[in-house]
C-alpha cells in the first residue's frame, strides 16, 4: 500500500474501493446472518448480488498486494535502472509510511480493549508493532495479518537493491546482514505464504511495462477474465452456500486461482491507469477517488476495532434484509469511515511532514 507521487488515473479510486470492499465484507458478515439463513422469500437475485458484493474482502487484499508491488517495487526497480536508488531514502519512506497508520491502529486498540474488558497481550502487541504477526505471534487486529507481508516485501526489495548499489563499507555491512538470499530463505521457511510475494513482484513488473496506448482488447478481456476468477475463488471459499457441490474438486487449488486473478488484475491495471478522464463527471470521480484513497490504509487497519465496539454494545445481527437493516448497516459503515478519517487526520495525514523532518536530519 505504498503512496503515489506520480498521479496514475483511477489508481486511487481502486485503492479506496479495495479498502471499502474489506470494510463492507467484515461488517456484513458481523451484522447480517448468512444468505442461507435468510427467509425463503428474500433469496432473490438482488439480495444475492448484495451478499456476493460483500464477500470480496479476500480479493480486495490480493489487489492491495499487487498495487503495493506496483507502486513500491516497480518504482524501486525503475530507480535502480536509472542509478538513482537511495537506500536511506527508501528505508525512511517505507518505515514512515507503514508505521504512522500502524501505530495509530495499535494505540486505538488499547482503549478499545480496555472498554471491552479484555486483557492486552503486550508481547503480541509489540510483535505486531514490528510486523512479526503470522511469524512468531498472532494479529491483535485481524487485518494486520497482511501488513507483515508488506513489511517483509519492502525489506526484501531493499536488500535486493543493496546488491546492486553496495559500493561503500556501510552498504556492504548492511548487505552482509540482510542479504536477499538469507531473507528469502527465512521468508520461505516461515508461516508466510510465498505466493503473495509473487503477486507483489507481478505488480512491480506491471509498473515497468505500462503501455503508451490503450488496448481495449486487453482492457476488457482482462477485466472479464478477472471477474471469472473472482467467481471461481468464491466457489472455493468454503461458504455454506457451496455445501453439497463438488465443483471445487475440478478447479485448481486456491493459491493458483489467486495468482491467476492477480495476473489478470495486473493486465487490467496497466490499461486502466492510462485512461485519461476527460469529461467533467469522470474528472470529478477521479478527484474523489484521490481524496478517499488518502485514508484508505487507516480505514483498512481500524475498521475492525469499530466493529468490535459495535459487537460489545450488542448491535443486533439482522436476520433479514430490509430498509431498517440496510439503514443500520449504512450507519455502521459511516461511523467506521468517520473514525478512520479522524485517526488518519491525526497520524497518516502527517506522513509527508514526518518524512521531510527525518530526511532533513538524516540525509544531510
Amino acid at each position: 500500500m505504498g503512496e503515489n507521487k506520480v498521479h496514475y488515473y483511477w489508481l486511487d479510486l481502486v485503492r479506496f474501493t479495495a479498502a471499502f470492499l474489506v470494510l463492507i465484507c467484515h461488517f456484513r458478515g458481523a451484522f447480517f446472518v448468512e444468505y442461507t439463513l435468510l427467509p425463503a422469500e428474500q433469496k432473490n437475485p438482488l439480495i444475492f448480488a448484495f451478499y456476493s458484493l460483500t464477500r470480496l474482502g479476500n480479493e480486495a487484499v490480493l489487489i492491495f498486494f499487487v498495487m503495493s508491488g506496483f507502486l513500491v517495487g516497480g518504482k524501486a526497480i525503475e530507480r535502480l535502472q536509472q542509478g538513482a536508488f537511495d537506500i536511506k531514502g527508501y528505508a525512511i519512506d517505507r518505515t514512515v509510511r507503514i508505521m504512522l497508520p500502524l501505530i495509530s491502529a495499535l494505540l486505538l486498540f488499547i482503549p478499545v480493549s480496555i472498554i471491552r474488558g479484555l486483557d492486552i497481550d503486550w508481547l503480541a502487541w509489540l510483535g505486531n508493532l514490528f510486523s512479526l504477526q503470522g511469524i512468531c505471534t498472532y494479529s491483535v487486529i485481524e487485518p494486520l495479518w497482511s501488513l507483515s507481508y508488506e513489511v517483509w516485501f519492502y525489506i526484501l526489495m531493499g536488500t535486493i537493491s543493496l546488491f546492486f548499489i553496495k559500493q561503500n563499507i556501510i552498504s556492504k555491512k548492511i548487505y552482509a546482514v540482510l542479504c536477499p538470499e538469507a531473507i528469502s530463505k527465512w521468508y520461505f521457511t516461515t508461516k508466510l505464504h510465498p505466493h503473495y510475494l509473487f503477486m507483489w513482484f507481478m505488480g512491480a513488473f506491471a509498473y515497468l511495462i505500462i503501455p503508451k496506448k490503450i488496448n481495449k482488447l486487453f482492457l476488457w478481456g482482462s477485466f472479464i477474465v478477472m471477474i471469472c476468477f473472482i467467481i471461481l475463488l468464491q466457489l472455493t471459499s468454503g461458504s455454506r452456500l457451496n455445501e453439497g457441490t463438488d465443483i471445487s474438486q475440478y478447479l485448481p487449488n486456491r493459491q493458483a486461482l489467486e495468482l491467476l486473478f492477480a495476473f489478470f488484475f495486473c493486465l487490467f491495471l496497466r490499461q486502466l491507469i492510462i485512461i485519461k478522464p476527460i469529461k467533467k463527471w469522470t474528472l470529478k470521480i477521479n478527484q474523489i477517488g484521490t481524496r478517499l484513497a488518502a485514508f484508505s490504509y487507516t480505514l483498512y487497519l481500524t475498521h475492525v476495532l469499530v466493529l468490535r465496539m459495535f459487537e460489545y454494545f450488542h448491535v443486533p445481527k439482522s436476520e433479514s434484509v430490509n430498509f431498517i437493516s440496510i439503514s443500520w448497516y449504512i450507519g455502521e459503515l459511516t461511523i467506521a469511515l468517520l473514525v478512520a478519517y479522524a485517526v488518519y487526520w491525526c497520524f497518516e495525514k502527517r506522513t509527508a511532514e514526518v518524512k521531510g523532518w527525518i530526511k532533513t536530519r538524516l540525509l544531510k
